[in-house]
């Protein structure tokens, strides 16, 4: 049985700080969901434009929906909107503000002090998560594809998967220095296994690639691309549990595989189709018990910590219908959702640190006031009265940061057809079950020997 007086290795510190620090968490608050409804309305109708219009009428007001600490949240969501709208210059400027944002905040968290470990995330400028700052690249990669800039459009995939390759070994190292550093404070306290993160290329960059090398006419590399994408199903179980999508299979003799998607025939035109649906997860606080070395009612903490739960996601299939009658059934290529899930448990084991170190600082404090308390009255009841009383301050102060970017697509589907060269309209069907509950179309002027390449969204 653990010893519940026992304080080795945790260390005070002075309650008056930490009490102007409660001021500034108490006033701080997340922006109100329902400031975005009129927004939501519009992506769930698919009129992106739309959508695009009512953020910048909202940043105009007095209190804009996005404040300045979160300014990256508007460049992801203002981004995605305008590339869904097909504003393909907006949104490029727009998530490539993002992206430098992002760089930016997590060179400053890689040298934050006790100080930001005390402070309720909240209050902080939102540093972005590291699932869009991948994905802001495969959709910054389509931007350029659409302007005709095939050169950046592979840059943005080969960073998609540049940034997945280091995200597991960056938190490892994040999580080993801030142990070291407060290994006083975390002395006596079992810590739980931290969650593994298999997830280390994405196969919707991978075969962005495939197709950008295609057209490019540099078919080694695309085959590369199609490796990459086989091994990615391989690596990471927990995002790909559907199979490789038929046409990306790879046959032949090693070193000179070949799949269909890298035969194109010589008289007609080649049309590629991704589509996205759904909403990726989103974040919820969660409330979680931890056991504590101490006494005076400090022996159970409250970790408020964000967790992702499943949004909108009702499209099951999708049928591709050409002008002729023919229909072409989409295979899923990524969950977006499960690859969000996986990246996310990278950075969730810095979170589950930050806020335990928070709140041990915190309780180190209390304790420490609680059982002077007791012995200056004599009255070990003085002492639990103080603890409790303190305690119930500091919880309502734990909120964890549930911030996120609104309008990631939760899956990612492919599918192709062969036409005769020249003007198409396609329709898009989505299905949920046997119900159609969405339909678009596009037109495509098709040509042989390039890369045509529609994409279709329904974001419901």
């Amino acid at each position: 049985m653990r010893n519940r007086s026992t304080t080795a290795g945790f260390r005070c510190v002075p309650l008056t700080p930490l009490l102007s620090i409660l001021v500034l968490t108490l006033v701080s608050c997340a922006t109100n969901r329902r400031a975005y409804s009129g927004i939501d309305k519009a992506v769930e109708v698919s009129t992106f434009k739309k959508g695009v219009e009512l953020i910048d009428e909202a940043q105009k007001s007095n209190k804009p929906i996005y404040p300045k600490k979160n300014q990256i949240l508007l460049y992801l969501d203002r981004g995605l909107l305008a590339h869904y709208a097909d504003m393909y210059q907006e949104s490029t400027k727009d998530l490539g503000q993002a992206e430098r944002l992002i760089e930016e905040a997590f060179t400053k968290s890689l040298s934050a002090d006790l100080a930001s470990y005390i402070l309720n995330d909240n209050t902080k400028e939102y540093a972005g998560e590291d699932y869009e700052n991948i994905y802001l690249n495969v959709f910054n990669a389509l931007n350029y594809y659409y302007m005709g800039s095939l050169d950046d459009a592979l840059v943005e995939v080969r960073r998609t998967n540049e940034k997945l390759r280091v995200l597991a070994q960056e938190y490892d190292k994040i999580n080993s220095e801030m142990r070291e550093k407060y290994k006083n404070n975390l002395s006596g306290v079992n810590l739980p296994a931290a969650k593994p993160v298999n997830f280390n290329n994405s196969a919707l960059a991978d075969y962005l690639g495939a197709l950008f090398y295609r057209a490019d006419g540099a078919y080694d590399d695309a085959r590369i691309n199609l490796l990459q994408l086989r091994d990615a199903f391989i690596t990471a179980p927990n995002v790909y549990q559907n199979p490789i999508p038929a046409s990306l299979v790879l046959s032949g003799e090693e070193g000179s595989e070949t799949a269909e998607e890298l035969q194109l025939p010589k008289n007609e035109a080649r049309v590629n189709i991704l589509c996205f649906t759904g909403l990726s997860p989103a974040k919820e606080e969660n409330d979680i018990s931890f056991p504590l070395p101490f006494e005076y009612g400090l022996d159970l903490a409250h970790l408020r910590l964000p967790e992702l739960v499943p949004r909108i996601d009702t499209v099951t299939s999708i049928e591709l219908v050409t002008e002729a009658g023919k229909k072409i059934e989409l295979e899923l290529l990524e969950d977006m959702g499960k690859a969000v899930q996986e990246t996310f448990n990278a950075k969730y084991n810095t979170i589950f640190l930050k806020t335990l170190i928070r709140v041990i600082v915190k309780y180190t404090s209390v304790y420490a006031i609680s059982k002077a308390a007791a012995e200056s009255s004599g009255n070990e009841t003085a002492g639990t009265f103080a603890a409790l009383a303190a305690k119930l301050t500091f919880d309502a102060t734990e909120r964890a940061d549930i911030r996120m970017e609104r309008y990631l697509p939760a899956k990612a589907w492919i599918g192709a057809v062969n036409l005769e060269p020249g003007t198409h309209t396609i329709t898009i069907n989505y299905y949920s079950g046997p119900k159609k509950i969405g339909s678009e179309e596009r037109t495509i002027q098709a040509e042989t020997g390039r890369l045509n390449l529609l994409e279709g969204i329904c974001l419901r």
